[in-house]
C-alpha cells in the first residue's frame, strides 16, 4: 500500500521546468544579442565583398606615374590569375588587368585612377597584408615578391654576408608542369656565373652543367628526368695545411729584458728569430675552389602545391627547411665563397611553375626566423 504521506510529500517539492522564454526580460536579451551577432557578420561580410571586389574601368599604379615601376608585369589569361599573383607576393599592394592584352601589373602603395572599359583594378584587402612592421622588415629581404617568367637582379643590390659563409636564402616554390624541358637541368636560380642575353642553360650532364657555370652561391636545379631538387654552393678550401697551435712545431720566446714576445718560426715579422736561417721555401698550402651539391638531393616536390624552402648556411654547416621543418643538415668540405655577381631567376631552359617571396639574409636564420617566413607562404 503506497504511503500518501510520502507521496503528498514529493509531490510537494517537485516543480515543473520552467520555460525560459516564459520570462520576456531575458528573452529580449537573448535576441538583441542574438541580432547584433548577426549585424556584426554581415558587416564584415559586405566590408569584404566591398574591398576584394574588382574595380572596373579603373588602374592602380604607383603614386607619381612618371617614376612607377610594377613589381611584376605579366601576361595572364584572367584577372583572377592576377589577382591570385598579388595575394602571393606580400609586397603587392594590388594590380591592374588589361583585359585587351591580358598584362597583369602588380603595385606597391598605388592609387586607383580612373581608365577606359579595357581596364580593371584590385586592392589586397586590410586583412591579407602585412602590419606596417613586419612589412618593412621583411621587405627589405625581398629580392622578387612574384614571377614565372626570367629575372636578372643585379648582385651590387645584395648585401654580402656580415660573416664569411653566414647566410639564407628563402623562396616559395609551385611546379605546374613538370615535364617542361624534360630531360634537361631546369634552372630555379643562381647567383654567380652570368647568363648572356638569349642563352639556353641547356645540360643533361651535371659535370657540364658545372664546368660552364663554375660561380654558384647559391644555385637551385631541377633534376631533367625527376622531381628533385638540387642546391649547390661553390666553396674555398684550403689545402695542405697543418693543424695546431704551431704549424711548423716551433714555441713562443720572450725578450728578458721588456717581455716582447714571438713565434720561433715567424719570419719576416718585427721579431724574427735571428739564431736560426731560414730555407726560403714557399708553403705548400693553397686555396682552391670547387662546387659542392648535397647529396641525394630534396627529392620527390609535389607538382602543383605552393612550398617553402630555406636555406640557412652556417660557415660549412647548411640546414634546409621545407615548409618550417628542417629536412637535411649537410657538412660542407670548404667555406660559401661569395661574390657580387648577378642573380638569375627561371633563366631558359626553366621549368613550368612560379616563384614568389624570394628572400635573401646577409646572416644566419633562428628556428623562428624560418617559421615567420613560413608564415608568409598563402
Amino acid at each position: 500500500m503506497v504511503n500518501n504521506k510520502l507521496l503528498n510529500k514529493s509531490t510537494f517539492y517537485e516543480k515543473e521546468p520552467e520555460n525560459i522564454f516564459s520570462n520576456l526580460y531575458l528573452t529580449g536579451i537573448i535576441l538583441i544579442i542574438a541580432f547584433a551577432f548577426v549585424g556584426y557578420a554581415m558587416y564584415n561580410y559586405m566590408n569584404k565583398l566591398k574591398e576584394d571586389e574588382i574595380k572596373g574601368n579603373s588602374s592602380f599604379y604607383g603614386e607619381d606615374v612618371n617614376l612607377y615601376e610594377p613589381l611584376f608585369k605579366e601576361q595572364v589569361n584572367t584577372i583572377n590569375e592576377c589577382i591570385t599573383m598579388c595575394k602571393n607576393d606580400i609586397i603587392c599592394d594590388g594590380i591592374t588587368y588589361n583585359d585587351k592584352s591580358q598584362i597583369c601589373s602588380g603595385t606597391k602603395n598605388g592609387l586607383i585612377r580612373n581608365e577606359n572599359s579595357n581596364y580593371n583594378a584590385w586592392v589586397k584587402p586590410q586583412e591579407l597584408k602585412l602590419n606596417e612592421y613586419d612589412k618593412k622588415d621583411f621587405s627589405k629581404s625581398v629580392i622578387v615578391g612574384y614571377t614565372k617568367t626570367k629575372k636578372n637582379i643585379s648582385g651590387v643590390t645584395l648585401s654580402n654576408p656580415y660573416m664569411l659563409g653566414y647566410f639564407s636564402y628563402s623562396f616559395n616554390l609551385t611546379i605546374y608542369d613538370f615535364y617542361k624541358n624534360y630531360g634537361s637541368w631546369r634552372h630555379i636560380l643562381h647567383k654567380g656565373t652570368s647568363i648572356d642575353d638569349g642563352k639556353l642553360v641547356n645540360y643533361q650532364s651535371w659535370e657540364n652543367l658545372v664546368k660552364d657555370f663554375p660561380n654558384q652561391c647559391i644555385g637551385v636545379w631541377l633534376a631533367p628526368f625527376t622531381n628533385n631538387l638540387r642546391i649547390a654552393v661553390t666553396t674555398e678550401i684550403e689545402t695542405n695545411k697543418n693543424y695546431g697551435s704551431y704549424e711548423h712545431a716551433f714555441v713562443e720566446k720572450c725578450k728578458s729584458n721588456n717581455k716582447d714576445c714571438y713565434i720561433t718560426d715567424t719570419l719576416g715579422s718585427k721579431w724574427i728569430d735571428k739564431s736560426r736561417q731560414c730555407d726560403d721555401t714557399i708553403p705548400t698550402t693553397k686555396m682552391i675552389t670547387h662546387i659542392e651539391f648535397f647529396d641525394n638531393d630534396l627529392q620527390n616536390i609535389p607538382i602543383n602545391k605552393n612550398i617553402n624552402i630555406t636555406i640557412n648556411f652556417r660557415g660549412t654547416d647548411v640546414e634546409v627547411y621545407y615548409d618550417g621543418k628542417i629536412v637535411k643538415v649537410v657538412k660542407l668540405d670548404g667555406i660559401p665563397k661569395s661574390n657580387k655577381s648577378n642573380l638569375y631567376v627561371m633563366n631558359d631552359k626553366t621549368f613550368g611553375g612560379e616563384i614568389s617571396n624570394l628572400l635573401y639574409y646577409p646572416n644566419s636564420l633562428t628556428y623562428e626566423n624560418v617559421n615567420d617566413i613560413l608564415k608568409l607562404k598563402a
